[in-house]
């Protein structure tokens, strides 16, 4: 009997190996693991005043997740997707980044506004994510050297360029500054003081306004004193509107220019007649890109609404990642790294490449001006 149970325990061993084993190769071929879906966790803001840009990226997200899975998903698998609100407010950003990490992710996209962006992405890295920001633009995000965090949207340097090549056109001298004193704003205003008078561009005036404040006459008085002949509001557009349209009826009457952040059509329906002749540092809007007529049909017929300021970089943001993955062979984070870093992916939204910094090497800026109650694209 001992002869057997000695014997009976080695055929026992052998098979439990033999079944190790194959439960490798199954793996590597197709078994669970390769089953899962590829999960991205999404950082939008989808309550609160900016809304409306987080629900549109959102979509975005989803257009192009949609179409990647009908055409056999990326390695053969599907991609999902976990959306959670950060509010644009930093804190309520801090715990969706923290739902987001529980889920158990495997890469993240998102960030809309940097103040809400930038205290998540430690978080983000710490838990070895790969987190492609899409629209949050502030120089401060890469400052923090994050080699895991890459900036898809143009930095505020880029917009300043473009600022100035319109200031130029415009025979502008100088010019009044206004932001809201949060990560994004206050980059763009500070960027503007270091490089406009550069190019012999004056800075008459920075103002600082909080969020929601229904009257800045004092501002508007202000910038009448100051001499500007050009103000660039540095802001969102919900407060943006508001700013625009007091200076109007204020009687200042040289150029105002928004930044990004109020690149919306909804800036136009908020500031009625006031906006009239108002420019815009945009990002690239789809109704301007090359094959943006598909996007926005399948977007309407999607969503049944049009696309907004930020679709074609979050649409993007979900194809580069596509094109990481297949490159690198995986989903191991350092890989896909790799490859973002080393990527030039043509987008919608332009050309997307990377400098060493993992921001954008090439601006994909616009100049846009409302003209009969529509944005018209700039050309100087």
């Amino acid at each position: 009997m001992r002869k057997h149970a000695i014997r009976y325990i080695a055929v026992l061993a052998a098979l439990t190996l033999l079944s190790s084993v194959f439960a490798g190769c199954g793996k590597t071929s197709g078994g669970t693991e390769a089953e899962k879906p590829i999960t991205i966790g999404v950082l939008v803001p989808l309550s609160g005043s900016e809304a409306y840009y987080g629900n549109d990226m959102l979509q975005s997200y989803k257009l192009a997740c949609d179409e990647i899975n009908a055409a056999g998903g990326v390695l053969g698998r599907k991609l999902a997707l976990y959306e959670a609100d950060d509010g644009c407010d930093p804190n309520m950003a801090t715990q969706a980044a923290s739902k987001i990490i529980a889920k158990g992710v495997d890469f993240v996209v998102g960030g809309y506004g940097s103040g809400a962006t930038i205290p998540t992405l430690q978080l983000f890295y710490d838990e070895d994510l790969l987190m492609l920001v899409s629209c949050a633009n502030s120089t401060d995000i890469t400052k923090l050297g994050l080699n895991q965090t890459f900036m898809i949207n143009s930095p505020g340097t880029h917009a300043v360029i473009t600022l100035t090549e319109l200031c130029k056109s415009l025979g502008t001298k100088k010019v009044a500054l206004i932001h809201q004193g949060d990560a994004y704003t206050k980059n763009l205003s500070d960027i503007c003081e270091k490089e406009l008078p550069k190019s012999d561009i004056a800075i008459a005036k920075v103002q600082v306004m909080e969020k929601n404040t229904p009257d800045v006459s004092a501002i508007v008085t202000a910038i009448r004193n100051s001499g500007a002949d050009f103000v660039y509001w540095c802001g969102y557009h919900a407060d943006g509107s508001n700013v625009i349209k007091q200076l109007r009826r204020g009687g200042y009457q040289g150029n105002i220019a928004v930044g990004d952040g109020s690149a919306s059509v909804e800036l136009i329906s908020a500031c009625g007649s006031d906006g009239e002749g108002v420019y815009v540092t945009s990002p690239p809007f789809v109704e301007f890109a090359q094959g943006g007529e598909k996007f926005v049909a399948d977007y309407k017929a999607k969503f049944n609404m049009a696309p907004g300021t930020y679709a074609t970089l979050c649409y993007d943001t979900i194809y580069l990642l596509k094109e990481a993955i297949e490159q690198a062979g995986t989903t191991e984070t350092a890989s896909v790294r790799d490859a973002v870093q080393g990527a030039a992916y043509q987008g919608l939204s332009g050309m997307i490449k990377f400098t060493p910094e993992r921001e954008p090497a090439v601006s994909n800026f616009i100049i846009l001006q409302i003209k009969d109650g529509k944005f018209d694209l700039v050309t100087l």
